[in-house]
């Protein structure tokens, strides 16, 4: 049986809906913990699951808190960030923490797209990108978490929907930025990701969710030929005018003899 999982992306992507949705799909909580363990940043970080509701309809909400946030959260002229990384650095740690093959792999490819996409963006190699956003601990736990959940439903093939561009702007570390944001532009441009506009006016994919999908999803578009058997939801952060949900939708592969049968 080939296991295959559909990213329904209604509202967009971004990692952290990503990982509710895997948790919603019976990824354990304290797996993740455990596993993310081997990067030795889990004093930068609390990870904790709740049930919330996205316009009437429930859904999982993953918080990656960061434990540096306390002690400035009233002071903004205190500016106590994550240690920004670069791109060697992240791949020292992932290579290191004796994860499952397959979740080092990914993890590794998905911060290569991720700095190839910075770094064309601002004119530098992926080596000397320096992450702001995208090196802070929540995106290194977004990204990781996805792949060890991702590894743990024993998911072979992910594919995905077209994906909404959003719009306005969001403030990022060098001031005002248009949505979509340079780096996921890049990326989409990266696998010619279809894309539309579903006339909401907000940051509905974020870098991390653009790059965990150009990395690991095989095709864009329709949902694949197979046999529902779970759906994952993972709430995001902003109310908006739809279910702010990703649907993870996992299943088996239907092949070709398996549909003749059937009819």
């Amino acid at each position: 049986m080939t296991r295959i999982a559909y990213l329904d992306c209604v509202t967009g992507i971004a990692g952290d809906m990503f990982l509710g949705a895997l948790v919603d799909s019976g990824v354990p909580l304290e797996y993740l913990i455990e596993q993310l363990k081997g990067l030795k940043i889990d004093h930068e970080y609390k990870l904790s699951q709740e049930k919330v509701q996205r316009n009437g309809q429930q859904a999982t909400k993953v918080h990656v808190k960061l434990l540096t946030e306390d002690s400035h959260k009233n002071h903004h002229h205190h500016h106590h960030h994550t240690p920004a990384r670069h791109l060697p650095e992240i791949e020292g740690m992932i290579q290191q923490a004796n994860l499952p093959p397959r979740v080092t792999q990914w993890s590794l490819d998905i911060f290569r797209q991720l700095a190839v996409a910075e770094g064309a963006v601002h004119g530098v190699a992926p080596e000397k990108v320096h992450f702001h956003e995208v090196g802070a601990t929540d995106a290194i736990v977004d990204i990781v978490g996805t792949c060890i959940g991702l590894d743990y439903l024993n998911i072979e093939t992910l594919y995905c929907s077209a994906l909404p561009t959003g719009g306005g702007t969001v403030r990022a570390a060098h001031g005002r930025l248009p949505v979509p944001v340079p780096a996921v532009l890049k990326l989409w441009e990266s696998r010619q990701v279809p894309i539309y506009s579903n006339k909401i006016d907000k940051e509905l994919v974020t870098p991390t969710g653009a790059a965990i999908a150009v990395t690991l999803v095989k095709s864009f578009g329709e949902p694949p030929n197979m046999i529902l058997e779970k759906v994952g939801l993972g709430a995001g952060s902003q109310e908006l005018s739809l279910p702010n949900i990703l649907r993870l939708w996992i299943g088996e592969k239907v092949t070709e003899k398996k549909t003749i049968m059937s009819t």
